[in-house]
């Protein structure tokens, strides 16, 4: 059954008076609706948006159990839906994809949640995760160098260490792939702008990581 705004296999909310959510009965023809078409049509008929839900949950709840955990996981992505919900009337209806806005809406409640979240073992494992699993050769270079070490710590200082607009840039590239300018529409900034930030998010970790391992010896 589909729920929104709660992921698959997990109970709809039950409200005050014991009653559960129910499942919102959507226009057949939204299937051949782009992201903008359907969130226009749910300024006047809010149900609409549970296609959104439906087309996007998934990625969104990947990216933030791999940022967050999967013990946070669900709270984001709800955090992250019912934003967007609130605020769809900002959403440019001309795009035909709401994932990059979502993915940006998601990186500004996990700003919220990362110092806190980083502390634990299993936040530091999944920054690890995304370094190693940068695509382009400095990435890797970083990786590897990381990953010998196995010093997961270091792994979650580093990161610490980059400011919030660069790290994001640079997870969104290379975690989940997005071409700077789907980055520049998540981020709502220039692609310039992306491509400065993911330069100087590599160059600082070149430097801690550099810095790093001369300390170590």
């Amino acid at each position: 059954m589909t729920c929104w705004p709660c992921p698959q296999n997990v109970e709809p909310p039950v409200n005050r008076r014991g009653a559960r959510w129910q499942e919102p009965v959507v226009n057949p023809d939204a299937a051949e609706l782009t992201d903008g078409e359907v969130i226009a049509r749910s300024l006047r008929t809010p149900e609409a948006f549970a296609t959104v839900f439906d087309r996007h949950y998934a990625a969104v709840h990947s990216y933030a159990a791999r940022r967050a955990g999967p013990d946070a996981a669900d709270d984001v992505l709800a955090d992250v839906f019912l934003a967007a919900f609130s605020h769809r009337k900002r959403f440019d209806s001309s795009t035909g994809s709401a994932l990059p806005w979502l993915y940006g809406i998601a990186g500004n409640v996990l700003k919220r949640r990362w110092r806190t979240l980083a502390s634990t073992d299993r936040m530091t494992r999944s920054a690890a995760s995304m370094v190693v699993s940068a695509s382009d050769s400095h990435e890797s270079e970083v990786a590897a160098r990381l990953d010998s070490a196995a010093d997961w710590l270091v792994v979650r200082t580093l990161l610490d260490e980059l400011g919030d607009g660069d790290r994001e840039a640079l997870l969104l590239y290379a975690w989940e792939e997005l071409s700077y300018v789907e980055i520049a529409v998540a981020m709502d900034i220039p692609v310039g702008t992306v491509r400065s930030r993911i330069n100087r998010a590599r160059s600082r970790l070149r430097a801690l990581l550099e810095t790093n391992t001369e300390v170590a010896r």
